[in-house]
């Protein structure tokens, strides 16, 4: 019976762990949308991560006059070219606390799902966990 609860333990930690990621990315989203100040930014580079992805490197000037950049996600392909102008959304607090404004809006809702997710990966070994004792 203890090695049945260690492996329930086991399976239930992992869903925690991607539970409290998401609920920051979530917080951090929300957190943007709701206080960030909007600016124009332009595309400067594309950077290539690891698995054939690319992503994009935009500068912007923030509300203190200096210049701050932040990069995409990775995507299979990239979602705007070098010279493009995009809206960025970055906290006044801190400058470099920023996300391009289309991904908070996706990122919402794709750590929404996530969230989701985790919760009923969690429940399912918890459920199992108190029907042995």
């Amino acid at each position: 019976m203890n090695v049945i609860r260690f492996m329930l333990v086991m399976f239930a930690l992992p869903p925690v762990v991607v539970v409290f990621v998401n609920l920051y990315a979530l917080r951090k989203g929300r957190g943007l949308e709701r206080s960030g100040r909007r600016v124009e930014g332009e595309c400067v580079n594309h950077y290539w991560p690891a698995g054939g992805y690319v992503g994009v490197i935009c500068e912007y000037s923030a509300g203190d006059g200096m210049r701050a950049s932040v990069k995409s996600s990775k995507y299979t392909v990239a979602p705007v070219e070098v010279g493009d102008v995009v809206e960025i959304l970055y906290d006044p607090q801190n400058s470099r606390r920023a996300m391009l404004s289309f991904e908070a809006a996706n990122r919402v809702g794709y750590d929404t799902l996530i969230l989701s997710i985790g919760v009923a990966l969690f429940l399912a070994p918890a459920t199992g966990l108190l029907f042995t004792f």
